[in-house]
């Protein structure tokens, strides 16, 4: 440090507190980065690398980035992951020494409010986890203010809440950050920092410090421990970044999963809700069909009701019954997306306004959202549902908030506070003078020019300003000789000369005197006018969750229209009853041909559990899904794609579909599927409903056979959980006739001269081919090829004896009427009296019986 200069000594004494961020430090228009944040963010900014005292024993890595174009820069580097720790001069040169440094604010993933990195219709959030007996774990979006905190008991349901909530950013603790399997899985989900909170003030203590209030019953937290951890290590580590109060972070909401029905990662992934499963975008997605929503605030709730569907009747049919008069009120309907069509996203205004990250441009785009409101309450007014008899009661006007926006602010304000311009004349008195003093005094300086071109005869002198020399007087080198005898020489140029008058220099000074405090007066103005609106945050922001909530629902009711779905019944009843049930995305992705629905039956009576056999790309998958979208549509409030549907309440969907590796976690084909069958196994309720589509195809023909069948068994059993279960393995048919509430169901073929015609409806039975062949010509493999596959499939059907195997699929092959002894064996195990464990071995040891 001793052979540093002060400038790098600076530095390094700053840098020294933030390590793990990247620090901007600013020299004059630039903000440098020195050493190996130079060294990463040139790679990834992509800017030059050079250095600092080249070629010696103090050579310094560096790049730099004009700060007039920080954001851009910052974007990039907190999509990768990165932190960084925004350092700006505090104090004005004084000629005495190096200026005062100071980091002014640290931007991270989870704590941006670029809106180069926010999705307009997705949360930011930030997440905070501690582990304390039970899991803690609280979270914040920066952008909106919402701020919840919750309690899990076990670590998978911590996963799954993650994989739900989707944060930008997750900070953990040091004993957390020890443990690679737990850092592993959450690196898998979002970027990671570490939080110390031994730096920081108590968790309990840092809540009540920012809420003001004198003990945490006030939110009804005090019995959940780990989550006053997670939560108070959330608002020290924002106050540490933010380096501001954050007042629009106005209270904390409790919740407990055990509210809405849980969605694993798997079945969020499997029905891609958000996302499709192979591509990861949107388009395709269930979310690209429903989302209709007209406001940014709308778009965000609707993802979190699709990620959180309800268990709770009357507030899934209070939703139905809106979407209802929806649907049925044309002019109410209209009446209404006109006006949201008009309001900006408060949520995001009142989030820039708490950080203090603002401007007049934000107020006013408040007070025109706010000025929305009479307008919506008497459209609603003649509303008959109860949520909409809700909103036009709870609807504040905010008329004194609109009244003091309107008195203050500038109908066209600058980008930037600092420019000036944002105050409304006849607002402040004393800047109302000041400004007509500046005006005047322009005015004078014009007059000024004529004045003394006359006086001089000079005709062509002008009177001019430039930030360096203020207003002076410029006379050519051809008149220099009329020049009078009170103007005193400024600055000489190459053709002309420039001078002042006593007269000038005293208008000057009253001029930029006024200007400069025009600005400082301006700004203390707009924080005073920031600070009243903040006074109303909360009220802003329940005016937002209201507007939010009608935009949903209006958008679930032109989905219905659009795409003619049915209003669900959904009850406390044990049936799921759906009539010509449809896919919501495959109907409309398909232009080929039209979309074939299908009914679905499912209770515990006599269809607790259907097996769906089929050949492949005839309709299995989507059948599935459909019906599992159909039931969490109804649970979300939505009418779903179908003739009518009887919807049971369902505790929980569980998806097990296709069949792929994770590589990363190093693990197989195979394993997933154990992995994602276990899950259900131990999670599944009989209230749930679980999906599984070719259980057991990731390893042997006898050990698929085996494990699904077990599965299956244990299911029907032990869980007792509504089940559809879609296989190729046709051996399973005979099992399920053996039971009482199991049902064979299978998607038709018509089989003709010249191939087979996939008819995609559902009917009674099974069907033991699978038509591989017959689709992998479809797919376009050569016809010598399939030939040759016909030929190979008929001889190994012969040998091994094996009519309903689990590859025959067309009329050439030879019908062999005895089945194989080995079958008949695996069809006479006792299930009824064997646990699955005893079951499978049997399985296995008919299968080593099989090998001799």
């Amino acid at each position: 440090m001793a052979n540093l200069t002060p400038m790098l000594q600076q530095y390094h004494e700053i840098k020294d507190k933030h390590q793990d961020a990247i620090l901007f430090f600013r020299l004059g228009d630039f903000y440098e980065m020195f050493g190996k944040d130079a060294l990463k963010a040139s790679k990834i900014l992509n800017i030059t690398l050079t250095a600092r005292n080249k070629g010696t024993a103090n050579e310094t890595p560096m790049c730099g980035i004009p700060y007039h174009a920080a954001e851009g820069y910052i974007a990039k580097l907190t999509k990768a992951g990165k932190k960084v720790a925004i350092c700006e001069q505090v104090t004005a040169p004084d000629g005495q020494g190096i200026v005062k440094r100071e980091v002014i604010r640290i931007i991270t993933p989870g704590t941006t409010l670029d809106s180069n990195i926010l999705e307009n219709k997705q949360n930011n959030f930030l997440v905070s986890i501690f582990k304390k007996d039970k899991w803690g774990m609280s979270f914040v979006d920066l952008t909106t203010g919402e701020f919840r905190l919750t309690e899990l008991n076990k670590h998978d349901d911590l996963i799954n809440e993650l994989n739900r909530i989707l944060p930008s950013e997750i900070i953990i603790t040091p004993d957390l950050n020890e443990d690679l399997n737990i850092k592993t899985q959450l690196e898998q989900i979002s970027n990671i920092n570490i939080f110390y909170p031994s730096l920081f003030n108590p968790a309990e203590e840092s809540i009540k410090e920012h809420f003001k209030i004198k003990s945490i019953q006030t939110f009804g937290i005090q019995n959940y421990k780990a989550g006053i951890e997670a939560a108070g290590n959330l608002l020290n580590y924002l106050k540490d970044t933010q380096k501001t109060a954050l007042e629009h972070i106005n209270k904390i909401s409790l919740y407990n999963i055990s509210d809405y029905m849980i969605l694993d990662e798997a079945t969020i992934r499997n029905l891609e809700l958000l996302y499709t499963y192979q591509f990861f975008e949107e388009k395709g997605s269930l979310i690209s069909i429903i989302d209709k929503t007209q406001t940014g605030m709308g778009g965000r709730l609707l993802r979190s009701w699709l990620l959180h569907p309800l268990i709770n009747i009357e507030k899934i049919n209070n939703r139905l019954e809106t979407v209802n008069e929806f649907v049925n009120n044309l002019d109410l309907r209209d009446n209404l997306k006109k006006e949201l069509k008009n309001i900006s996203d408060i949520e995001r205004l009142i989030g820039r306004l708490g950080c203090k990250r603002t401007n007049a441009r934000d107020l006013l785009n408040l007070k025109n959202s706010l000025l929305l409101i009479p307008q919506i309450k008497s459209i609603l007014k003649s509303a008959n549902s109860k949520l909409l008899k809700q909103s036009v009661k709870e609807l504040d006007e905010h008329k004194d908030l609109v009244k003091l926006i309107e008195q203050s602010i500038d109908d066209d304000p600058p980008l930037l506070i600092t420019d000036g311009g944002m105050i409304a004349d006849g607002y402040n008195k004393k800047l109302d003078e000041l400004r007509k003093i500046s005006t005047s005094g322009k005015d004078w300086i014009k007059d000024l020019q004529q004045q003394e071109s006359t006086r001089t005869g000079i005709s062509s002198l002008k009177v001019k300003f430039n930030k360096v020399f203020g207003y002076y007087i410029e006379v050519s080198n051809a008149n220099l000789n009329q020049v009078p005898e009170n103007y005193t020489r400024k600055q000489t140029l190459v053709n002309a000369e420039r001078f002042v008058t006593p007269e000038l220099k005293e208008y000057e000074e009253k001029v930029l005197g006024a200007e400069e405090k025009i600005k400082e007066l301006e700004q203390k103005l707009f924080w005073e006018i920031r600070d009243k609106v903040a006074q109303k945050f909360e009220e802003i922001q329940q005016t937002a969750q209201i507007i939010a909530q009608l935009d949903v629902l209006l958008s679930f009711a032109k989905v219905a229209l659009e795409n003619n779905y049915c209003q669900p019944q959904v009850n406390e009843d044990d049936t799921i009853n759906i009539q010509n049930g449809r896919h919501p995305v495959i109907e409309q992705l398909q232009t080929d041909e039209s979309y074939v629905p299908n009914d679905g039956l499912f209770n515990h009576t006599d269809h607790q559990l259907i097996l769906l056999t089929g050949p492949n790309m005839s309709g299995k998958s989507s059948y599935l899904r459909q019906t599992a979208l159909i039931i969490l549509l109804a649970q979300i409030g939505s009418f779903v794609p179908a003739e009518s549907a009887k919807i049971g309440l369902t505790d929980r969907i569980f998806t097990r579909v296709g069949a792929s590796d994770n590589l990363i976690r190093g693990q197989s084909t195979f394993m997933v599927e154990m992995q994602e069958a276990a899950n259900i196994l131990n999670n599944a309720t009989h209230k749930s409903f679980i999906v599984l589509d070719e259980l057991g195809r990731g390893t042997s023909t006898f050990d698929g056979v085996s494990i699904a069948w077990a599965i299956v068994e244990y299911i029907y059993k032990n869980i007792k959980a509504k089940t559809l279960f879609a296989t190729h393995y046709h051996e399973l048919i005979e099992m399920v006739e053996k039971l009482d509430k199991a049902q064979n169901y299978a998607v038709s073929v018509k089989e003709t001269e010249t191939g087979v015609i996939f008819l995609r409806k559902i009917i009674k039975g099974g069907i033991d081919k699978s038509y591989g062949i017959e689709v992998a010509k479809l797919a376009g493999l050569p016809k010598p090829l399939t030939d040759r596959a016909y030929t190979i499939l008929e001889e190994l059907e012969a040998e091994l004896h094996i009519s309903n195997g689990n590859n025959n699929s067309h009329k050439k092959t030879k019908p062999i009427p005895q089945k194989d002894n080995l079958l008949q064996e695996i069809i006479k195990i006792d299930t009824d009296n064997l646990t699955p464990i005893e079951a499978l071995q049997k399985l296995k040891d008919l299968k080593d019986k099989s090998k001799s």
